[in-house]
């Protein structure tokens, strides 16, 4: 059998390692010209995803992950601030689940290693024609092949899931965020709001605008908050695909509060936009955004699935964004690519082909929709909170009424 997956991004390069351990050939067309063109910053992957990830790829794929990123004491709580920078709400995590913070870059540059020879880099799958028996994928500027399966793990603007479904896979979600990173050093890390150093945040800004912010400490360095910043990473961070620590940040808005089409400006004028849409907040953070690497500064529209649901039978199958789209206000979009893929390699190994994409067909829409509505409150609320009452009654009344019930909670479970 070989298996064909349109898309080299996190969920293509996991079930290309998930196919190979269980003898199935697969290639892999990316567009992109290497690993390291990667866009983006960091992500949340939960117990779910790291499960998968050590069914799906090598112990030493895995371990190399975890030696560049960052576990639970990166995610020890949650905090809201208002625009002023004041802590309203800590929502601390006491769960003890298992997790890794890590950069999008150097955990797809790790997930390709091993891959060589496998991965077709700057290729781009323009679409395929399918029969009972298998695949013809058509490639721009280079020959079709032919598969007996094709999985479509190119993203939300999928052109195999356009093909299979008639229509784009997601539906804008009416937010349209711009995202940068800070170079952390002894000066910004100053600048950072203290809970941070627990774990990431949102702030709730006037008009409805808002942003997310998260230290970036790879390595494991996790000074916390009774000691200072650890600028220095943990002894992964030597490997090639880490990172130095960073701020990353975004503020979210509504498609018309911006004064042109978020996705025709240069990074320069993204950059100047997120200034401007954060002009009456603290000062300490639009130094931090003004102090971002410009290059590194983009827009991105938030999505949600056109319709999940079933979709047409065949030799053809979707994954991650190319089905199921969500924001990243849940912090889960990856994570659910990472488990797809490993339900799929699994299928295809133990079923006939026919079973095997049923069946994951019918896996994933058991957990997937779920998935995608965590991310659905957050911009509920950000919309709600547009309305200046609401948001001064929420900020100044509401999120610290709460904060004091969590933290009358928790010292009473420490007696």
């Amino acid at each position: 059998m070989l298996v064909g997956i349109a898309g080299g991004g996190i969920g293509g390069l996991v079930l290309a390692h998930a196919l190979r351990a269980r003898g199935i050939d697969c290639v892999v067309f990316e567009r992109d010209a290497a690993a390291a063109a990667t866009a983006g910053y960091r992500l949340h992957l939960d117990e779910k995803a790291l499960a998968a990830l050590a069914r799906a790829v090598p112990a030493g794929v895995l371990s190399a992950l975890r030696a560049i990123g960052a576990g639970p004491e990166a995610f020890q709580q949650f905090s809201i601030f208002d625009h002023h920078g004041r802590t309203r709400l800590r929502i601390r995590d006491a769960t003890g689940d298992d997790v890794l913070m890590i950069g999008r870059r150097p955990l797809r540059e790790v997930l390709a290693r091993g891959l060589e020879g496998v991965v077709r880099w700057g290729v781009r799958c323009d679409g395929y024609t399918a029969g009972d028996d298998g695949v013809r994928v058509h490639l721009r500027d280079q020959p079709d092949v032919d598969l007996d399966v094709l999985v479509g793990a190119d993203g939300v603007r999928s052109q195999v899931a356009r093909r299979l479904l008639g229509r784009p896979a997601g539906r804008p979600a009416g937010i349209t965020g711009v995202a940068g990173r800070t170079p952390l050093t002894e000066a910004t890390a100053r600048l950072a709001p203290p809970d941070l150093l627990r774990g990431p945040g949102f702030v709730i800004g006037p008009d409805g605008i808002g942003s997310f912010l998260s230290l970036h400490r790879p390595g494991g360095g996790s000074g916390g908050v009774d000691r200072p910043f650890a600028l220095s990473g943990g002894p992964g961070v030597a490997d090639p695909a880490g990172e130095e620590p960073y701020l990353v940040w975004s503020v979210a808005a509504r498609p018309e509060q911006y004064t042109a089409d978020p996705g025709e400006l240069r990074p320069d004028e993204l950059l100047r936009e997120a200034q401007r849409l954060t002009g009456r907040w603290w000062p300490a953070l639009r130094r931090l955004i003004a102090e971002a690497e410009v290059s590194a500064t983009a827009a991105f529209p938030f999505w949600f699935p056109a319709a999940l649901g079933p979709w047409p039978l065949g030799r053809v199958t979707l994954l991650g964004d190319a089905i199921h789209p969500m924001p990243p206000t849940a912090g889960a979009g990856a994570g659910t690519a990472i488990v797809d893929a490993a339900h799929l390699a699994q299928d295809l190994a133990e079923r006939p082909v026919a079973e095997a994409l049923e069946t994951y067909q019918r896996r994933l829409l058991s957990y997937a929709p779920a998935a995608v509505d965590e991310a659905r409150p957050p911009l509920a609320w950000q919309r709600r909170l547009a309305h200046p009452a609401v948001r001064v009654l929420g900020t100044r009344v509401v999120l610290p009424a709460a904060d004091l019930v969590l933290r009358a909670q928790a010292a009473l479970r420490r007696r």
